[in-house]
This record gives structure tokens, C-alpha cells and sequence, in this order.
């Protein structure tokens, strides 16, 4: 019988904490965010995510970790172990796709991937936002499957990406989906034009970063955007 993906992670941390590894990942964490040299050890720094009392302390230790995280694989790995039970949840909820094996690797490969690009300028409700990054990033690539599934000669391809940041703005959800496969499929909108709507409404990506993506400027990106929102607007309204 397989073991579960989070038993395993579970498994990982407590061998992984106890190892001089762990103390080694501190004192880098320490050069790195000068607000965690008040934590000697990382079983210390988890505690203030037990501590309801230390509440107002969440995002400012969880930003810190998540500064570290961009080249810190051991950042990561704590990020991880602070969301678990909100992991957990997203897997619930994506289990209705699949089975549980397939849904908890869906959620944690999610994870690793917002957890390395977390922007720094979302300071509040830190951990309530990445774990809404991760479940827009486990939804998107579902729909993505799925019209891949139903044979799309047109397919909004964003498994590729690999920068950084997100915008505030949040996912549309499943009706914008539709509604962008519904204006490429009719040739109101190019599919390079739905991959920019799709990256910016849906995986909350700035103009900035999608035109990183595409190799374009964020002007003409935002224009590009525009326009294609409207077409799909417009569909959507006829």
C-alpha cells in the first residue's frame, strides 16, 4: 500500500528538523531575514504558527520564510510543513477529480512551485493568499487537462511558465474559462491572446511577469489584454 504523500512529508520533517541540517538552514535564514534571529531553532520558529496568541506575528515570520524560499529548498520545505493542514483541505477538495495520490501531488507540486515565487508585496493574510494561489494553480491545470481530454485543437498552454509573482486580483473561476475556450474557439480572440487573459484573470500573474512570459513589453501586454478581454466581453454579452 502506498503511503500518503503527507504522512511522508510529516516523516521528512521530523527526521530532517533533528538533523544538523536544520540548524545549518537557520543560520542562513538568519543572514537572510534579520527578523528571524530571534528563533534558535526550527522547532521554535513552527511553535509561533501553534500560538494563537502570536497571531499578529504569522505574516511577517511567514514572509521572511517565503523571501528565503525563492533559493532556499529548506525555506520551502517549512513553508510547506506551516500550510499542511490547508494542504490537506486542497486536496480534499481536488479529490473529487481524482484519487487521493493523485490529488495530494497535484496540491503539493502546486505548492513548491507558489511557494518559490511568493510576491513580496502581498504582506497581509499571507498564508490565506498562497494557499488561494495554489488552489487557483491546481484548478487552472484541471481545466487545462480536461479540454486537452475533450480534444481542443486550441489549448491554453500555461505548464510551462517558470517566473515570478502574482497579482492581488484574484481568479475568475470556471465561467471565465469557458468563456475564454468559447472566443478562441470561435476565432474572436487568438490563443496566444487567451494564454495572456489566462495568466493574468485566471493564475493572477501581473502585466510585469506575463510579459516576461511572452517576451513582450507590460504596455503592450496590458493593450493586448485589453483587447481581448473586451472580444470576450462582448461574447459573452451577445
Amino acid at each position: 500500500m502506498m503511503t500518503d504523500l503527507f504522512t511522508l512529508l510529516d516523516r521528512d520533517w521530523q527526521t530532517w528538523s533533528r538533523r544538523p541540517a536544520a540548524q545549518h538552514a537557520m543560520a542562513r535564514w538568519h543572514n537572510a531575514a534579520p527578523n528571524l534571529r530571534s528563533f534558535t531553532s526550527v522547532d521554535e520558529l513552527m511553535a509561533v504558527f501553534e500560538d494563537r496568541s502570536a497571531r499578529d506575528e504569522h505574516d511577517d515570520v511567514l514572509l521572511a520564510l517565503l523571501a528565503a524560499a525563492r533559493s532556499d529548498a529548506d525555506a520551502r520545505r517549512a513553508v510547506v510543513q506551516i500550510l499542511r493542514a490547508g494542504l490537506v483541505a486542497l486536496a480534499v477538495r481536488a479529490r473529487k477529480w481524482s484519487d487521493w495520490d493523485e490529488a495530494s501531488s497535484a496540491v503539493v507540486a502546486a505548492a513548491l512551485d507558489r511557494i518559490g515565487r511568493y510576491p513580496e508585496h502581498r504582506t497581509a493574510r499571507v498564508a490565506a493568499n498562497l494557499l488561494g494561489d495554489i488552489w487557483h494553480s491546481v484548478w487552472a491545470e484541471r481545466q487545462i487537462e480536461l479540454r486537452h481530454r475533450a480534444g481542443w485543437t486550441h489549448r491554453v498552454d500555461v505548464e510551462a511558465i517558470d517566473t515570478i509573482g502574482e497579482s492581488d486580483e484574484a481568479g475568475r473561476g470556471e465561467e471565465l474559462m469557458t468563456l475564454i475556450d468559447e472566443a478562441v474557439h470561435r476565432r474572436r480572440i487568438t490563443p496566444r491572446d487567451a494564454r495572456i487573459v489566462v495568466l493574468h484573470r485566471v493564475l493572477g500573474y501581473t502585466n510585469v511577469e506575463v510579459g516576461r512570459i511572452e517576451g513582450q513589453r507590460p504596455c503592450t501586454i496590458r493593450k493586448r489584454r485589453l483587447a481581448a478581454e473586451a472580444a470576450i466581453t462582448k461574447l459573452a454579452v451577445a
